[in-house]
């Protein structure tokens, strides 16, 4: 632990990824640091379920250099796209955008690109710049997504303050900026198989260390779980089954255009399996950004639409679990449960470092299932389930303290924007 307070500011944007600042923040917190928390889109409303108290992206506005962008940005703000963002804050996030997009550009060009491409064309880091002039953090810590994270990064080495980024997964998508000149010096991974990768790509294998992803800090087996696991499958009726989760995706269309199956075909399949061997029995969770209901028939399993269990639970009374887009098989084969993923392995990657086995669609699954192969994954070169908290702090920590007798160069290019 460091001897003094420290002011770190933490980003992020929603999904799993606010799940790792919400148990840094807490973390740093307990031990009396003062953070700030800044939470991009739908992390906002996350963070603050959770008794965090962040900043939504507008904290980041000025209202008298910002008031001719926040007039443009609304052009960009009709329907609302979440429940957790209102629209006051999409319109943030495009006045925010445009103003540094149109420092690059141009005002029409800029307008012109996001008409084109929308959010995908920000990365604001004249914008973050700025706010880092304003309050001076001791170390910058985000995610690794694009756009917003991206350009606090690129804004705090541009400002000499410490960066680190904390990986979720696999960061095979994220390394397109990741490698990126002016990128955070400092990256916390959550394998070593991740770290390998990362350095033959080019980053360099001193600013890497493997922590563990802090948001499967809660995946820690601990001493009661046998009984919490007996406790609840007993209160579900599946004291005397093998129990098959499916956590069901968010949408019917995945993010690379490929859509997913329909609730029906997979209750379908569960079905037939389960009543050829009654000894089974299936769960599916419903994802709360998709309500669903059953089809009616329904014999052999239920849904589950969050009030039933948490997702940790849910993984915890399972004994299997089939998946096709979602961070909870990769949760699940991290705990020493068997796991399919079905027509997504490509996206999902895991299965390829040894996490889970592929089919490509539920009759391939169910195959397996009734060939008794649904193996657990052999053991996986990553920090104990649990540890991943105090692994990314004491990073921190060792950081700070290598910067404190070295600042980094200021490679201004003029006043912030």
């Amino acid at each position: 632990m460091t001897a003094r307070i420290l002011r770190p500011l933490l980003a992020s944007y929603g999904g799993g990824h606010v799940q790792i600042v919400a148990a840094l923040v807490r973390a740093l917190a307990a031990r009396g640091d003062s953070p700030e928390v800044i939470g991009f889109t739908t992390a906002h409303a996350e963070l603050r379920r959770q008794g965090i108290a962040a900043q939504p992206v507008s904290a980041l506005l000025d209202p008298a250099e910002d008031a001719e962008w926040l007039a443009l940005a609304e052009e960009f703000t009709g329907a609302a796209t979440h429940p957790d963002i209102p629209p006051e804050e999409t319109c943030a996030y495009f006045a925010l955008g445009l103003r540094d997009l149109a420092h690059d550009l141009g005002r029409e060009a800029a307008l012109a690109r996001v008409r084109e491409t929308g959010r995908t064309a920000f990365e604001p880091v004249g914008v973050m710049r700025r706010h880092l002039r304003r309050t001076r953090p001791d170390i910058v810590i985000t995610t690794t997504s694009p756009r917003f994270e991206c350009a606090l990064q690129k804004a705090a080495r541009l400002e000499g303050i410490p960066g680190l980024a904390v990986g979720d997964l696999f960061l095979v998508k994220d390394r397109a900026w990741i490698l990126q000149e002016g990128y955070a010096p400092h990256l916390a991974v959550l394998s070593g198989e991740v770290a390998r990768a990362l350095v033959a790509d080019g980053f360099p294998e001193s600013g890497i260390r493997v922590t563990g992803n802090p948001a499967f800090d809660r995946l820690a087996p601990g001493s009661g779980d046998a009984a919490r696991r007996a406790a609840l499958r007993a209160r579900l009726g599946l004291a005397d089954r093998t129990v098959i989760l499916f956590p069901a995706p968010g949408a019917q269309m995945s993010m690379i255009g490929r859509p997913f199956l329909e609730l029906a075909d997979v209750v379908a399949a569960l079905e037939d399996f389960c009543r050829a061997d009654p000894r089974h029995a299936y769960l599916i969770r419903q994802h709360p950004n998709r309500p669903m209901a059953l089809p009616e028939g329904v014999r052999h399993g239920m849904l589950d639409d969050g009030g039933l269990l948490g997702p940790e639970d849910a993984i915890l009374v399972s004994d299997i679990v089939c998946v096709e887009a979602s961070t909870m098989g990769l949760q699940a084969a991290l705990t020493g449960k068997p796991v399919i993923c079905v027509g997504f392995a490509d996206y999902l990657l895991y299965p390829g470092f040894g996490l889970g086995q592929a089919a490509s669609d539920m009759d391939e699954a169910m195959g397996i299932l009734r060939a008794g192969q649904a193996d657990a994954a052999p053991e996986f070169d990553m920090p104990p389930l649990g540890d991943a908290t105090s692994n990314v702090l004491a990073y921190v920590d060792d950081i700070l303290s290598r910067h404190a007798d070295k600042v980094l160069p200021n490679q201004t290019d003029g006043e912030p924007k």
